[in-house]
């Protein structure tokens, strides 16, 4: 797992001067501030060590020519900038044959390593070496099942044609000439213009009520179609054990979709069967990136700030403060004076007891069923597998009868 303990940032302004030849039209002419992170799991001299180094390999591409990033930024889900996960590590345990274990990831190769971080927006993750957990959007399924209603690449659904060109232009227009019918007949007639201002109020509630019924039928609709989500994913579960009785799975119901635990063994994030799954299983592309690239599996083990009830009763701030905060109060490589950065670690160590405190409140996911292939037993074959369910669902607070958030 690519999850760095340390981190450090590290900028310097350069001149293309420096090497360039002085008849050059360009001498004395280009100049660029590059600044890069550096990470480590040794020490934070070491993460800065190496932010100066990648500074020096990126100038060294500049002056060659290359069209480089000048300043790295922080990018949710790793988009693709070589960039480790930059979360604060929580804790860090592992799951063997002899049972969890805390401190040192340094073990067998087969063991379960865990660490569970806490992301950006101040929830903690469970983040897993070997352990497949799959993680389903609604948005997905429902772009999957009824890809005439909703867009590939977004939650709302499409309007479709027949909507836009018969139930919504074709009243609009037959109004207006009304209207200027109307108008005429009373510009003709000499009338008084009170039966115009009639005939458009009387309109205009006609739209009203024509839109408020297109409104209660798409709420039917879209109501019916999320209904059918878990039952989809259910039958995508049965029909995968039944082609594949060696393989089992647990389902979860997620505030915005489903979590797929795989449970009859341990694999990879990089082997070619977990990226069947993502695909079969039509896992969110994002957090299938992420997996790739980091080489672990994920798991939100606590609330979205946003969907706390805490935050609309402002007794929580909904953005975690110190966002972009690198785990070192006293980094030389700082933008901020030392005084700012403390009064900001101040502030986020208050908000993170808070939203701990309130969190426990709320479940992040809810247990659904097991399913298990013909030619799996019903006991999980690995201790270290069982144990981290034991501890996902505990952390999780599946069986409580709390708000999912």
């Amino acid at each position: 797992m690519l999850i760095p303990k340390y981190w450090a940032q590290y900028k310097q302004r350069f001149e293309l001067s420096e090497t360039a030849d002085n008849s050059s039209d360009d001498f004395n002419s280009k100049q660029a501030t590059i600044k890069r992170y550096g990470w480590s799991d040794v020490s934070q001299v070491e993460a800065l060590a190496h932010a100066k180094a990648r500074v020096k390999e990126a100038h060294q591409r500049w002056l060659e020519g290359e069209d480089i990033v000048r300043r790295e930024r922080r990018e949710e889900y790793n988009e693709s900038n070589g960039i480790p996960i930059r979360e604060q590590i929580i804790s860090e345990q592992n799951f063997s044959e002899s049972g969890p274990t805390s401190g040192s990831l340094e073990s067998k190769v087969s063991d379960t390593q865990l660490v569970v971080t806490r992301n950006s927006y101040g929830a903690q993750v469970a983040n897993v070496n070997n352990i497949a957990i799959i993680d389903v959007d609604n948005k997905d399924l429902l772009g999957h099942l009824y890809p005439e209603h909703y867009s590939p690449n977004g939650f709302m659904p499409a309007i479709p044609t027949y909507q836009t060109k018969s139930s919504n232009k074709l009243p609009v227009w037959g109004f207006i000439i009304l209207f200027i019918f109307i108008a005429s007949v009373i510009a003709w007639l000499g009338l008084s213009w009170l039966w115009l201002l009639v005939v458009m109020i009387g309109a205009t509630v006609y739209l009203w009520q024509q839109a408020s019924q297109r409104d209660k039928a798409y709420m039917q609709k879209y109501t019916a179609e999320m209904n059918s989500l878990q039952p989809c994913i259910t039958a995508l579960i049965q029909q995968r054990v039944a082609n594949h009785p060696q393989e089992s799975f647990r389902l979860y119901e997620t505030p915005a979709g489903f979590r797929i635990i795989a449970t009859h063994d341990t694999i990879s994030p990089s082997d070619a069967l977990v990226a069947d799954w993502f695909e079969y299983f039509h896992a969110d592309a994002n957090y299938v990136r992420l997996c790739q690239a980091q080489q672990c599996f994920r798991a939100r083990l606590t609330a979205k700030p946003w969907r706390m009830d805490e935050v609309e009763g402002k007794k929580l701030a909904k953005d975690i403060p110190a966002k972009n905060f690198w785990f070192d109060a006293e980094s030389m490589d700082a933008d901020s004076s030392i005084e700012q950065r403390q009064n900001d670690l101040k502030a986020r160590k208050e908000w993170i007891n808070n939203y701990d405190k309130y969190a426990k409140n709320y479940r992040a996911c809810r247990y659904v069923e097991r399913f298990t292939g013909k030619e799996t037993s019903h006991q999980l074959e690995h201790k270290d597998i069982q144990a981290f369910i034991d501890w996902h669902d505990k952390a999780c607070q599946v069986d409580k009868e709390l708000e999912m958030a």
